[in-house]
């Protein structure tokens, strides 16, 4: 067998072993056209407030006084006031303007004083100021939104990094959508997620291309959830296969080269 014959060969070979096949990408593969595909509840995959969580609190009432100080925009007008809102969309603007949830479970309010929140949900919570506010203020408007919802996600995704959600929830594709989606190194039938817990950190593993992972308790994200996409066992093989491939390549063309200046060499 001659030698450029004997590398294409190689080359071959190198290339079925080290392709992956594209059904290991699909995400929710098992799915169907017109599928009922059923989740957990809303109930369950809400966040529970706890101490250390930063809270936006917003009261508009007919009193001139507590608009200016929950909602200094409102007195900005025409002075750049709109930025006002942005102060809370950064980590350092959260942790300084925002109300943060005490080792006691209470939150401490100008004008209304302390209290409870520990222990409910975001929307719970805005009901229980809503109804403090009315015992107090002239037909009140309260909003109570989460400010520190924050995600990492990490390992094989294009843009790895922490993430802030700041809508009411966020399920496992979203994030991964915010990282930009997983890389082609990617397994997706294995994603961990490490959510804290008073007990410790507790891991799950969510299998992307099946439509059970809707029924997981971890597919909608927690504050300070870790989502890991680990890499295919494959992955070495591929990259290696591809620096091997190029050396083969060039090893090929040398001796193409070489052969075709042998023949053209006057005896």
């Amino acid at each position: 067998m001659k030698t450029g014959t004997k590398i294409f060969a190689i080359l071959a070979l190198l290339s079925i072993f080290s392709c992956r096949s594209s059904k290991d990408l699909i995400y929710l593969k098992d799915a169907a056209q017109n599928d009922i595909i059923k989740g957990l509840p809303s109930t369950v995959t809400e966040h529970i407030l706890k101490t250390g969580d930063i809270l936006y609190v917003s009261i508009k009432s007919t009193n001139a006084d507590v608009n200016q100080l929950y909602n200094p925009e409102a007195t900005m007008e025409g002075t750049g006031g709109g930025q006002s809102y942005m102060k809370f969309s950064t980590p350092s603007g959260a942790y300084l303007y925002g109300f943060e949830i005490d080792k006691e479970g209470e939150v401490k309010l100008p004008m209304l004083g302390n209290i409870k929140l520990s222990g409910h949900t975001q929307s719970e919570a805005e009901q229980i100021v809503q109804k403090k506010a009315d015992e107090t203020l002239t037909a009140p408007i309260v909003k109570v939104k989460l400010l520190n919802f924050k995600i990492t996600v990490m390992g094989e995704v294009r843009n790895p990094g922490v993430y802030y959600n700041y809508n009411n929830s966020i399920n496992l594709i979203e994030a991964l959508a915010m990282a930009s989606g997983n890389t082609d190194y990617a397994t997706i039938k294995d994603v961990m997620v490490v959510r804290p817990s008073a007990e410790g950190n507790k891991t799950f593993m969510l299998d992307l291309t099946s439509k059970d992972v809707y029924a997981s308790e971890a597919f909608y994200l927690h504050p300070n959830d870790n989502i890991i996409v680990r890499p295919d066992k494959h992955k070495n093989t591929e990259l290696n296969s591809q620096a091997y491939s190029l050396f083969l390549s060039s090893t090929s063309v040398l001796v193409t080269v070489l052969g075709f200046l042998l023949v053209l060499k006057p005896f």
